[in-house]
């Protein structure tokens, strides 16, 4: 019904010999834009037949309309809710206007999705996390390393003890036994002194573990687009210092 009254409008302005442009031929146009997608040939040609300001009231309204719908498909909520407003104006009672608000006030509701990480991004991201995973590693082989060449140093001291106790009772035995030959037990007599035990050897720390490299794609920022800012260069990351 709306397209037959612009197409109408139309055929009466031809009609009348109307030597300047046809507002109802840039509304026609704009419509047959909408429905190709050409969303901003649409705007452009409903603008155009709206400022002529020779439309009809029920023109005006379709316009608005159509054009609100036009703004909706360039992602464009605040002018898609003012001419759907406007529309509205003129017939408060339009369904398609009120759907178009409706729509145009959820656009303007919903956040835009957040943009994708480049592929540098994630290259970076992936070299960082490769990195903080093989520190991680290194700090728990260092660690580990640590616990070990502490308990070695327990065990070995324990046994140095043990080892210095029983020497210790056999020279007290020892000298027992010199001292009851010398009071004439000949059964005493003829002991020798206990050697002094072998030296435990004292173990060594285990090797070092090797710190890993920080990966070289973080220590140089990458070239900017000539088109584009060049961003910030990422600090290189600092490595743990061995023990």
């Amino acid at each position: 019904m709306r397209r037959v009254l612009l197409a109408a409008g139309a055929v009466v302005a031809l009609a009348a010999g109307v030597a300047q442009a046809d507002p109802l031929n840039d509304a026609k146009s704009g419509l047959a834009a909408l429905n190709q997608g050409d969303s901003p040939g649409a705007i452009r040609l409903f603008t155009s037949a709206l400022d002529s300001g020779r439309l009809t009231r029920a023109d005006q309204e379709l316009a608005y309309v159509k054009r609100a719908e036009a703004y909706l498909a360039s992602n464009n909520g605040q002018s898609a809710l003012t001419d759907a407003n406007r529309a509205l104006d003129l017939d408060p009672r339009d369904s398609e206007a009120l759907a178009t608000r409706d729509r145009a006030q959820t656009l303007l509701l919903t956040p835009p999705a957040a943009p994708g990480p480049t592929p540098s991004a994630i290259a970076d991201q992936k070299a960082k996390d490769d990195y903080a995973a093989a520190q991680a590693k290194y700090e728990a082989q260092k660690k580990a390393d640590a616990d070990a060449y502490t308990q070695q140093l327990a065990d070995y001291d324990a046994k140095v003890k043990a080892q210095d106790a029983k020497h210790q009772a056999e020279l007290a035995t020892w000298r027992a036994d010199v001292q009851a030959c010398k009071a004439g037990d000949l059964t005493k007599c003829g002991s020798t002194a206990p050697t002094a035990p072998p030296v435990t050897a004292k173990p060594v720390p285990v090797p070092a573990t090797v710190k890993p490299t920080p990966v070289a794609s973080l220590q140089t920022a990458p070239a900017a687009p000539k088109t584009v800012k060049k961003p910030e260069a990422l600090p290189p990351l600092q490595g743990v210092g061995s023990y």
